[in-house]
């Protein structure tokens, strides 16, 4: 059985051996708030700490976690947090990369650094995972913070990337829903090109362990009885995808806000393409939704089904 809700993913990491986690922009009482409860949990470790010094140790202090389990690096600005945070990961062996109180520019920056970041794959990518109570399953969009229109080449970098996670999750086979406005493919529309295109790749072989169909609409792919509705009884994705893959980010991000906003939804988020897995929250999120991101990444540290344990 795969993982289906974060009780099940936390109740599952909570047994994993903890590992470092370096953090870009540590002074921030949210941020300490998922530290404390990863360590209260057991599955994060020492924690490399970025930031303005003083700040740092002062939100240590207050957040009532054993001083002993940090290392603060001190740093100014965002830029120079990311890249000793990002430093942390290649030379202290941090396994999970945190963004913290820095914007995502200098975060994202840190990582693709040509001569000192951590980038592994040709493509770096956003994810996003849901649970809402309208939906029986964990439910990921993609690319809803990096990549603002992206190619074919790229949207399938962005599906490959993913695999490390549902890997961690025990969902196999991944079923991957393309997004557009209609489900029949037109010239004028190349969402609907692309996504024939990714189906037709799916098919062949070329995304193993991956099934994509598209293009499909929000309402086909969501609604089985909807779908059938316009002639795809027959398909495997519609009605219980595990992840929607948008044509580019406004209507990614648009999806996943509706889904925070009005859906009810909790929610954890991830760069993909790094050398470690990097937890991405807005600088608004709760100590939550961090701590959810980190069990996410703590997953993919793993490196195995978790869902078989």
């Amino acid at each position: 059985m795969s993982i289906r809700s974060f009780q099940e993913l936390i109740g599952a990491v909570s047994g994993l051996p903890p590992v470092p986690v370096a953090v870009a922009g540590a002074a921030d009482d949210r941020v300490m708030a998922s530290l404390r409860e990863g360590h209260e949990l057991g599955f994060i470790g020492k924690c490399f700490l970025t930031g303005p010094g003083e700040a740092v140790e002062k939100a240590v202090a207050l957040s009532g976690d054993d001083p002993s389990m940090y290392e603060i690096i001190p740093a100014a600005t965002d830029l120079q947090m990311s890249a000793l945070a990002v430093r942390a990961v290649r030379e202290d062996g941090a396994l999970i990369l945190v963004k913290g109180s820095v914007k995502s520019e200098a975060y994202i920056k840190a990582i693709l650094d040509s001569e000192n970041g951590i980038r592994a794959s040709s493509v770096l990518s956003n994810l996003s995972l849901f649970e809402m109570p309208s939906y029986p399953k964990l439910l990921a969009v993609t690319d809803n913070a990096i990549l603002i229109l992206p190619t074919l080449q790229e949207k399938a970098a962005v599906i490959e990337n993913t695999r490390p996670l549902w890997n961690a999750l025990g969902v196999k086979p991944v079923l991957v829903a393309a997004l557009a406005a209609v489900e029949t493919v037109n010239p004028k529309m190349q969402a609907t090109v692309d996504a024939a295109a990714l189906s037709v790749m799916s098919l062949r072989g070329q995304l193993k362990g991956f099934t994509v169909e598209g293009p499909l609409g929000y309402d086909a792919l969501i609604c089985a009885e909807c779908a059938a509705t316009k002639g795809l009884s027959g398909s495997a994705v519609c009605g219980a995808p595990d992840m929607i893959l948008a044509p580019n980010l406004e209507t990614a991000n648009s999806l996943a806000k509706s889904y925070k906003f009005h859906g009810g939804a909790s929610w954890g988020g991830l760069v993909f393409g790094a050398r470690v897995p990097a937890v991405l929250n807005s600088r608004s999120d709760d100590g939550m939704n961090r701590l959810k991101s980190m069990a996410m990444a703590r997953a993919i540290a793993e490196g195995r089904t978790l869902s078989q344990n």
